[in-house]
């Protein structure tokens, strides 16, 4: 378990979307995620930081990489997608970092069935076929300045439940991309991440450890603007069941703690980073 680094993320203080006129200011969360005694951190959104490498090293901070999170399952967003993959691996480049987190943005109609399996209708065949198709083309510009992709499963999106998470590693290959798992959306979505982790742990390069209140009901959007995600160790996760999952199938990359948050959710970001680092640590994971 020494071999799993834990890092940070902006997405802990609701940072999604880099020109969200709510996203507090690049400094207040650098700073506390040094705080929370982190030193590495995945970058948030293209653009969210400034074009300064310096801004993590001044606060002895490194990068594992950064997201996109955009309309994958949308064949007329391929442009859309294209740039914002243009931005995230030119910060990259930058910042440094080798991972690319490949997130499919909720669309209104899953958002509003998240964590409801039989309720959320499938992308049908061709449009599946599309969605591999851009993640194959991202993996393919990636690859050219040596940035690995790994694809992330979440709530509200066309990649969310277990028929899906195994249909689109089954369709790509593995020296291609590698699975990104998320405990809070695996819970979120009526998943044991500890399964998930032992199901795929070949495939497994990257790891966010979230928690949440309940697994999903109603609008995935409101759920978290509610605070369904919470501090680490205080919802559903059993970090002792996952830490075992991990060890077993002999996991060493980084674990990214985050919580998902938009603007009135309870609490304030340092200090849920700050227990949810302890719990993590405690629990023999990193």
């Amino acid at each position: 378990m020494s071999r799993i680094s834990l890092a940070g993320a902006p997405v802990s203080w609701g940072v999604d979307f880099a020109r969200d006129p709510a996203n507090p200011p690049p400094g207040e969360v650098l700073d506390g995620i040094a705080a929370a005694g982190l030193e590495w951190m995945e970058l948030g959104p293209p653009g969210y930081l400034p074009a300064a490498p310096g801004v993590l090293a001044e606060r002895g901070l490194r990068s594992v990489g950064t997201f996109v999170f955009d309309d994958l399952h949308d064949p007329g967003a391929r442009d859309t997608v294209a740039r914002a993959v243009h931005d995230a691996l030119a910060a990259l480049v930058s910042f440094g970092g080798r991972l690319l987190v490949l997130i499919d943005r909720p669309s209104p109609r899953r958002a509003a069935t998240a964590g409801r399996s039989r309720d959320a209708v499938r992308l049908d065949g061709a449009a599946w076929r599309a969605m591999v198709r851009t993640v194959r083309g991202v993996a393919e510009a990636a690859g050219d300045v040596g940035v690995r992709v790994v694809v992330h499963h979440h709530a509200g999106g066309y990649v969310e439940f277990a028929d899906e998470i195994e249909r689109l590693l089954a369709d790509l290959p593995a020296d291609e991309a590698g699975f990104c798992l998320d405990t809070g959306h695996a819970l979120y979505a009526g998943m044991r991440p500890e399964h998930l982790a032992r199901d795929y742990g070949e495939r497994l390069e990257h790891l966010h450890v979230k928690d949440v209140r309940r697994e999903g009901a109603g609008d995935f959007w409101r759920a978290v603007a509610a605070g369904v995600f919470c501090p680490v160790g205080e919802g559903l996760l059993d970090l002792d069941s996952l830490a075992r999952a991990l060890s077993d199938v002999a996991y060493a990359g980084f674990a990214t703690i985050e919580q998902d948050r938009r603007p009135g959710t309870p609490g304030t970001p340092l200090e849920g980073l700050r227990r949810s680092v302890a719990r993590v640590r405690a629990s023999g994971i990193g």
